[in-house]
């Protein structure tokens, strides 16, 4: 397993504020049952002529189906693959074909979302309406989970696994 930091503790103090995605890695690539897997927290730069935000901090998970393989160049939506949420991505990278999923979901805390609804004050009175809102109409409102790096790669492994049962 090859693990690295693309992004200093710093940095990610100041773009996402405290949490677990400050000491763990971003970038990890490893072989499972000889399917390459690879995790990558997402990061993009947003800017307007005020300031920029870096959105992100969430992780996403990617696997390489073989050229062998039954799935290969097959759509993404139409793979019988069990993941988290469901996988969101198939394409063609540097001639290999990829499939992955990513953990920005309604139900996941994204670190740069986080931070935001933490520190901008529109924000958080658009939450306070929010959860009044929803506690009126008696929705429950589910907290977010963080999807850390241990759960990704158990995702890719799984991946892995169902995609050597499908040979």
């Amino acid at each position: 397993m090859i693990e690295n930091h693309l992004y200093t503790c710093d940095d990610k103090l100041k773009w996402w504020g405290y949490g677990e995605w400050v000491e763990e890695a971003d970038n990890v690539y490893f072989t499972h049952n000889e399917i390459e897997c690879h995790v990558i927290r997402s990061a993009h730069k947003e800017s307007n002529a005020q300031n920029f935000h870096i959105f992100g901090g969430h992780l996403c998970g990617y696997c390489r189906i073989p050229k062998d393989h039954p799935y290969y160049e097959k759509e993404y939506e139409e793979m019988n693959i069990d993941v988290y949420f469901a996988l969101t991505f198939g394409e063609f990278l540097n001639n290999e074909y990829w499939i992955g999923f990513d953990c920005a979901h309604a139900c996941d805390i994204i670190p740069s979302m986080q931070y935001l609804e933490k520190s901008n004050p529109g924000l958080i009175e658009i939450k306070k309406k929010c959860k009044e809102l929803l506690k009126k109409i008696n929705i429950n409102d589910n907290p977010k989970t963080y999807k850390n790096m241990n759960f990704v790669i158990e995702e890719c492994k799984s991946i892995a696994e169902q995609l050597n049962a499908i040979k």
